[in-house]
């Protein structure tokens, strides 16, 4: 079923299809490696002339069914690169498919860098914007935040661009889900370029909780792990300290400014790095393969909901091996990111390979639902749309704009029709 599109796109028919952690597979009838703009455009109208629904694959580093498709899955990492800088402003435009980490090396070349980033960097720009990726910062928004302009390729086909001066239309595309078109070419805000260092700390869980709101405040970037075992931060290669026993403790990831430093004095060693502010922040995901869930709560509801967690971790779930992670964003006002206009905390969790991990995460969404929880797109979660419609405000508004831009759906797949469709 190849379609008639130019020689120089690739296309595959029935070439299967596997995020990273290998949770989710498709066997998308057509595969697309889009060389150029004018590849996407074409593909876009031949699949919508043919019938054929259209998703979007960047890093694939998503848990969560939003790529997997039987239709068209269109593959952009080709489509890579910085394409215009405004100093004065602090813009930069850059196309969809370049991954984080090129782009911030990129960036900092040219003396700049993002305000704040996601701990893993292989994600395309794309990507991480459609889902929300947030780094962590009680004053620092999530990466759906910094975008004020995009290029898309619509439902019908046509290139279409919205900027600032159509607010509705902008806050809708911040948080996609990839379903507001084909990203091309997106503009972001960023700052000069700043150096950071990093530290590891580990204290009594206790303790964690005395110290809670002025450990978060006194750090630019401050993330918790909640570690049940001793054994807990293996899972995410964290070193630890010999002959302490981690057992209901916190570990905590801190990030501070630092003055200038030359080159020879850059440190990458993990707990330790110090330098540049877009190595500092992230990291290759060089982890083993797991299975997570991250859900965002008020800030003011995160200590209950947190204890509820533990009880689920330390009682019926206590053969999930990973340590709860937590994180701290600002509000922003992207209509479908989890922190649309509100202060959060978010919790996540991650069941193991070869372990039975639903009931686990079935228990989890249950118990932080309560606490009017949001999801974060890229990774596993239980949502509904009766429960979007009353988590989210703009719900209705994103649903509405997502039809002026893509009448017939073909951007949906079968895990985002019943959300959004």
């Amino acid at each position: 079923m190849s379609l008639n599109v130019p020689q120089k796109t690739s296309t595959k028919d029935y070439q299967m299809w596997s995020n990273w952690a290998g949770n989710i597979q498709s066997t998308p009838a057509i595969t697309v490696q889009a060389h150029t703009e004018e590849d996407v455009v074409d593909a876009v109208k031949q699949a919508r002339e043919i019938g054929l629904s259209a998703r979007v694959c960047g890093s694939s580093l998503s848990f969560s069914p939003l790529v997997a498709t039987g239709g068209m899955l269109l593959n952009l990492l080709n489509l890579t690169g910085i394409t215009a800088i405004d100093p004065a402003r602090g813009r930069v435009r850059v196309r969809a498919g370049t991954t984080i980490r090129q782009f911030v090396a990129d960036l900092w070349d040219r003396g700049f860098a993002l305000l704040n980033q996601g701990i893993i960097w292989n994600q395309t720009i794309g990507g991480a914007l459609a889902t929300s990726t947030h780094g962590t910062g009680q004053g620092l928004q999530g990466m759906s935040s910094m975008v004020t302009w995009v290029r898309l390729v619509d439902g019908r086909g046509e290139v279409v661009e919205i900027g600032e001066d159509d607010p509705d239309r902008l806050h809708a595309a911040q948080t996609s889900l990839g379903v507001m078109g084909v990203f091309l070419e997106i503009e972001l805000k960023v700052v000069p370029r700043f150096f950071l260092e990093e530290r590891l700390v580990f204290v009594d869980w206790d303790e964690a909780q005395r110290s809670w709101d002025s450990d978060v405040a006194a750090n630019r970037n401050h993330a918790v792990m909640w570690l049940q075992s001793d054994t807990a931060a293996r899972e995410y290669n964290v070193p630890t300290p010999e002959g302490k026993s981690l057992a209901n403790s916190a570990m905590f990831m801190q990030f501070n400014p630092i003055d200038p430093i030359s080159e020879s004095e850059w440190c990458r060693e993990v707990g330790a790095r110090r330098g540049p502010s877009y190595f500092v922040l992230s990291a290759e995901n060089t982890t083993n393969p797991f299975f997570e869930l991250e859900y965002m709560i008020p800030v003011d509801k995160a200590h209950e909901a947190i204890r509820q967690v533990q009880d689920l971790m330390r009682g019926e779930h206590a053969n999930q091996v990973h340590p709860m992670f937590i994180r701290f964003v600002k509000g922003d006002e992207a209509w479908m990111s989890p922190f649309y206009e509100r202060d959060t905390v978010t919790v996540s969790v991650a069941g193991h390979p070869g372990v039975e991990y639903w009931p686990y995460l079935r228990d989890v969404d249950r118990t932080l639902k309560q606490f009017e929880a949001r999801a974060h797109w890229g990774k596993l979660h239980l949502m509904t749309r009766e429960y979007l419609e009353a988590v989210y405000p703009r719900h209705g508004d994103f649903v509405r704009v997502r039809r002026e831009i893509d009448p017939d759906g073909i951007f949906l797949n079968d895990h985002t029709r019943p959300l959004v469709g």
